[in-house]
């Protein structure tokens, strides 16, 4: 509480003699007393300000304490304290209707000097208590407005989930949503909003939310927008309060973009960005993963080497366009001789591998590499010009050569060298031929 001696009372009496009587009461308690004997005076003195209590006497000339009470009232000025003779009452309810905050009666034994005190402190501490509590629900305006601005204006989308409906979404939740209103999702499903397979992994998560009182680490899913199609976000889920409610607060942010960018990151470190064929990483990532799965399941598997014939002269005199042209529909017509579980890959140059998955023998490989020197010695027409070439095709088989993948390339790429020095345009297989490794 604030002391006395920093509280300011005007005092409107007429009566000379009780209020100096009362103002030097109050001064030795420590307030701040200065008296007026008439209303108009006294309203002359509020305009300046500076006080904190009005004692204000029914009867006074000029401007009676009616009137006072009634322009203070619209006027919003300090508490009052309405002081009546006695026998007054009903003047004193009628003062309190009008805004007075309390009101005493003057007594002919003067005890209403002894109580007055104990009635200002009673309308100080009461005026104190509800200005904190302004000063407390105008902050927590505040802070509920600038934290809607901040979720109204925040990047991400921000939810609110309760008793199973999404009963808040600011608005970039609504554009990530594909959504132009609140209306077309407030009340839907929070599975609603989430594409089936992540479904199982964020639902359930929610009672243990709820139970642990922790927030849900930041995680990657697909939510699925108005019309149905995904959108790739990060999300995390919290525990919330909505309308003294429990609930459940969900950030999420759209990370489309980001994903596009990290897929073509990984596309550009396994895919030849000419032929679109896997490149030498990604070709030693499946072939070892081939290996593998072989030994396990104890099957067979072929690995075909195959250079180009030809493909020198073409490049050099037709220029490096028509040699790439050449290179993308040579990857067609391989990638059409083979099923989809192998794999065709672009090793460098115009060299390219492939697996065969699973053969039942080495006749499966020798069928692959017929159709592929078939298919490539139809010629191309590129730009107008007849371009024709032929491959040489070098075979190791699993296990029979080598279980080995490395050593298993090498007998391939050696066996695709010695089909070039039989003729070119034609397949080799490493066994067939008298071929050592220097291991």
């Amino acid at each position: 509480m604030a002391a006395k001696n920093s509280v300011r009372i005007l005092y409107m009496e007429d009566d000379v003699g009780l209020a100096r009587l009362l103002q030097r009461n109050l001064q030795r308690l420590g307030y701040v007393v200065d008296v007026v004997d008439n209303g108009e005076q006294g309203m002359s003195m509020l305009e300046g300000g500076g006080y904190d209590l009005v004692l204000l006497d029914y009867h006074m000339p000029v401007c009676g304490g009616m009137e006072v009470l009634r322009a203070m009232t619209a006027g919003g000025l300090p508490p009052v304290i309405m002081v009546t003779g006695n026998g007054n009452e009903k003047i004193a309810v009628e003062a309190l209707k009008l805004g007075a905050n309390d009101y005493v009666v003057k007594d002919v034994e003067m005890g209403y000097l002894e109580l007055l005190p104990m009635i200002i402190e009673q309308v100080l501490e009461k005026e104190r208590l509800v200005r904190e509590r302004e000063q407390m629900l105008h902050a927590v305006r505040e802070s509920e407005e600038r934290y809607r601005k901040l979720v109204e204006l925040s990047p991400d989308g921000i939810a609110i989930h309760q008793h199973g409906k999404l009963v808040f979404i600011n608005p970039n939740g609504l554009e990530i949503l594909g959504a132009r209103e609140e209306i077309e999702l407030l009340g839907k499903d929070l599975a609603a909003i989430i594409q089936p397979a992540f479904r199982d992994r964020h639902l359930p998560g929610l009672g243990l939310l709820v139970a642990e009182q922790e927030d849900f680490p930041v995680i990657e899913e697909k939510f699925l927008r108005l019309d149905q199609t995904e959108v790739d976000v990060e999300v995390t889920t919290l525990p919330f309060t909505f309308n003294d409610e429990p609930a459940f607060q969900l950030i999420f942010r759209d990370i489309s973009e980001r994903k596009q960018a990290y897929d073509r990151l990984q596309y550009m470190a396994n895919f030849d960005p000419l032929t679109s064929l896997p490149n030498r990483i990604l070709f030693f990532d499946r072939l070892g993963q081939t290996v593998s799965h072989a030994r396990r399941y104890n099957q067979m598997f072929a690995l075909l080497y195959v250079d180009l014939d030809r493909f020198k002269p073409i490049n050099d005199n037709l220029g490096h366009d028509v040699g790439d042209m050449l290179l993308r529909e040579v990857a067609g017509r391989m990638t059409g001789c083979i099923r989809d579980a192998d794999t065709v890959a672009r090793m460098g140059g115009d060299e390219f591998c492939i697996i065969l998955s699973k053969i039942a023998g080495k006749g499966d490989a020798e069928t692959v590499a017929e159709k592929i020197i078939a298919a490539l010695d139809v010629d191309f027409c590129l730009r107008g010009h007849e371009c024709s070439i032929g491959a040489s095709i070098g075979i190791s088989i699993f296990p029979a050569d080598s279980d080995d993948p490395q050593l298993l390339l090498k007998k391939a790429d050696m066996a695709m060298y010695k089909a070039k020095e039989n003729g070119r345009n034609r397949f080799c297989l490493f066994a067939d031929q008298s071929l050592t490794v220097d291991q």
